[in-house]
């Protein structure tokens, strides 16, 4: 595969979703569809299908054998072991060291008008929203009890992270170390941040230490079960955010909250 290919799949991904976010999301909205399906449909659709397509790549273009085995071998899907724990480690740290520091930078991009998210997108997605800590609703579902929300979200939410993976760092990465040699992962996480993820454009600065710290730690262990992790971990503080809510839990010294008191 070209490597001008491995562009296009990146920019189909993060056009499908930049035009369903701000276009698909406002229209699901008019015709009373939750913000909660609409926003989450238009941000995980694009993904889903990389995994599936990932596999047919392998398939066809490269012949490959869809065994189990075969496609561990040929994705990468290998066990960390010994010190590559402590890349993966230092690759959360960083992604969620960056995303706490450089938050004011997503501020102030968010505040000029090329940059700025939907008027619609609450927190924790809009830096320009507060966030309510632990949070009462979520994308305008109330959180108390709603188990659902939460067991559905979460495995929806893995399946996006493993099918990105398949294709970015499982497929594509290993071609395009062949191609670029030792950047590569500097290719592949600058595509990553700033055409799939261009949807989130005020965070463009903020996002892109975590977006190369994937790729590099993928690229270094040899293992994209690395990136994987290093992919969901930090991913996996929203869940935290979610469960708290869920089981009403309040802050120390607020107010209780008389709807579900």
């Amino acid at each position: 595969m070209q490597i001008w290919m491995h562009v296009v799949l990146f920019g189909v991904t993060g056009l499908a979703i930049y035009l369903g976010i701000y276009h698909g999301v406002p229209w699901l909205l008019r015709r009373n569809v939750p913000l909660l399906v609409a926003f989450f449909l238009f941000l995980w659709l694009p993904v889903m299908p990389l995994l599936p397509l990932s596999l047919y790549l392998y398939a066809t273009v490269e012949g490959g054998q869809l065994s189990l085995a075969e496609v561990a071998q040929r994705f990468r899907l290998t066990p960390i072991q010994g010190r590559e724990w402590l890349w993966v480690g230092a690759a959360v740290l960083v992604t969620a060291l960056a995303d706490e520091l450089l938050q004011p930078i997503g501020k102030a991009l968010a505040r000029h008008r090329l940059f700025a998210p939907p008027s619609w997108l609450p927190a924790p997605f809009n830096p320009l929203a507060e966030l309510r800590l632990p949070p009462v609703d979520f994308m305008g579902a109330r959180l108390k009890g709603n188990w659902a929300l939460l067991l559905a979200f979460i495995p929806l939410h893995l399946l996006a992270m493993f099918s990105e993976e398949m294709m970015w760092r499982g497929y594509l990465l290993p071609l395009q170390i062949e191609a670029l040699g030792g950047w590569a992962w500097v290719f592949n996480g600058l595509l990553w941040a700033w055409l799939v993820h261009a949807v989130l454009k005020w965070h463009l600065i903020g996002m892109l230490p975590g977006m190369l710290a994937a790729p590099l730690v993928a690229q270094y262990t040899q293992s994209t079960t690395a990136s994987l992790i290093a992919h969901v971990v930090p991913n996996a503080m929203l869940w935290v955010l979610l469960l708290l809510g869920v089981l009403g839990v309040r802050a120390q010294g607020s107010e209780p909250d008389e709807r579900t008191a």
